[in-house]
């Protein structure tokens, strides 16, 4: 699962450094290469919805190997295209595996047992954030002249961790447990809340590394830069292990999101602009893998509450996205932390209501 997590770092960490050579590469502009993003996502939300039907009865086994055996199609596409739409459909294949992926690993660990699943599925998304750490920095070496060469590799690695999927065994429960009062109320709540939150997570490791270099930083020290936003994500959830168990999953997800929406802000205002993309990395570590367990926990024994999750995260990585190359394309790139720092203001009010909302059940 760690290596899978770590592959799907590096392919989901890729899009923002790529921008810039896939305009040049395929002759188009900078918010139609961003639209990679999206497409991305688009894919990623058919794997998370078809996952969703076929884990209540499918084993945790067969979904990972699908969803492996997709993600090196997808790569093997990417390698190999010739023109924009090739590219995009291989794009496209990489999300439906990428989705499958998501929601088969983190519902897998979620809803098993022991009281430490919250810093387990943290230190899991760790190793998918240092899958990132290294995605802008192979980019930026080799990407320009070896793009095929990259992407021929990621699908080699994810063909060969199939068969270690052997290992996993069970299914996910699906009967629910009367935890709280009005569950549509409080899942609508936090399908809104982890939208907005992979629409920030994603739209700043994808447009930062564009408005930096729009500030003068060079394309390799943007890429770095990218790099250390990943890095601290990879450290948040590493760090977030460490926490004690008495801790509330519900203090850890609203101080988090708070702290993104203050430092992106600072980022657009221009206040260490590079240092401010760096601690949002650090403080929306926690946020995703901690807030899938905190819906579980007010929901035991119910997948298809924390399943509802999955949809709406990709369905925030194609809006984010792309509502930033929206902004960026009517208004110059120098914008798009601005709309970083409102989606995750409108994260941090989500938490809120749903924190609201479980202690008034």
């Amino acid at each position: 699962m760690a290596a899978t997590f770590a592959l799907m770092g590096t392919l989901g960490a890729a899009y923002g450094p790529l921008l810039e050579h896939l305009t040049h590469r395929f002759a188009i502009s900078l918010p139609v290469a961003g639209a990679s993003l999206s497409v991305h996502f688009a894919g990623a939300l058919l794997g998370v919805l078809v996952s969703m039907r076929a884990m209540e009865t499918m084993s945790g086994r067969m979904t990972v190997s699908a969803g492996g055996a997709c993600l090196g199609l997808g790569c093997a596409v990417v390698a190999l295209a010739p023109a924009w739409p090739a590219f995009l459909a291989g794009v496209f294949v990489i999300g439906v595996g990428w989705g499958t992926l998501v929601i088969g690993m983190n519902q897998l660990v979620a809803h098993s047992q022991g009281p430490r699943r919250s810093a387990l599925l943290n230190a899991l998304n760790g190793a998918y954030s240092a899958g990132a750490v290294a995605s802008p920095l192979l980019v930026a070496t080799l990407a320009r002249e070896h793009m095929a060469l990259l992407y021929a590799g990621a699908a080699v690695i994810a063909l060969a961790l199939i068969p270690a999927a052997s290992g996993i065994s069970g299914r996910l429960p699906v009967a629910a447990a009367p935890a709280v009062r009005r569950p549509a109320v409080l899942i609508g709540i936090f399908v809104c809340a982890f939208a907005l939150y992979v629409g920030t997570e994603s739209g700043t490791g994808g447009w930062m590394t564009s408005h930096l270099e729009s500030l003068g930083v060079r394309s390799a020290a943007a890429a770095t830069l990218t790099s250390g936003f990943w890095l601290a994500l990879a450290a948040g959830r590493l760090l977030i292990t460490l926490v004690p168990p008495r801790v509330p999953e519900a203090a850890i997800v609203l101080s988090g999101s708070a702290a993104a929406a203050a430092f992106l802000l600072a980022a657009w205002i221009g206040i260490a602009t590079p240092v401010a993309y760096v601690l949002t990395g650090l403080a929306l570590a926690p946020i995703f893998p901690t807030g899938i367990v905190w819906l579980a926990e007010l929901r035991p024994g119910d997948s298809r509450a924390t399943s509802w999750l999955f949809p709406a995260a990709m369905a925030g990585g194609i809006a984010g996205p792309g509502a930033i190359g929206l902004v960026v394309a009517d208004f110059g790139v120098g914008w798009a932390p601005l709309v970083l720092a409102l989606l995750a203001a409108g994260c941090l009010s989500g938490f809120l209501l749903a924190g609201r909302a479980a202690s008034a059940a």
